[in-house]
């Protein structure tokens, strides 16, 4: 069984500058990329992730009403960003 685990981060687009207190961990070349890696369907699936913690990828895909195969490809994505973990 894997587990998901969802870590909070922060976001910026490059040639912004950062707040100092709350230091980068992703940086997007513009905010088309991160359009393209966080679409309203892969917001909903990280607040779905939040919200009630699903213990596998099977579980989240029933949760969501998404095939398993394109949630496990849409966290490969996210995983690739560290905006997710999966555990395996």
């Amino acid at each position: 069984m894997e587990n998901i685990k969802l870590s909070r981060c922060v976001i910026s687009i490059k040639g912004q500058t950062p707040d100092p207190d709350y230091p980068v961990d992703i940086w997007f070349d513009s905010l088309k990329s991160v359009a393209n890696v966080l679409p309203k369907e892969n917001q909903q699936l990280l607040k779905v992730i939040a919200e009630r913690q699903p213990q596998s990828v099977t579980e989240l895909a029933a949760l969501t009403e998404r095939a398993v195969s394109n949630v496990s490809r849409t966290l490969k994505t996210l995983g690739k960003y560290n905006l997710v973990t999966v555990q395996k």
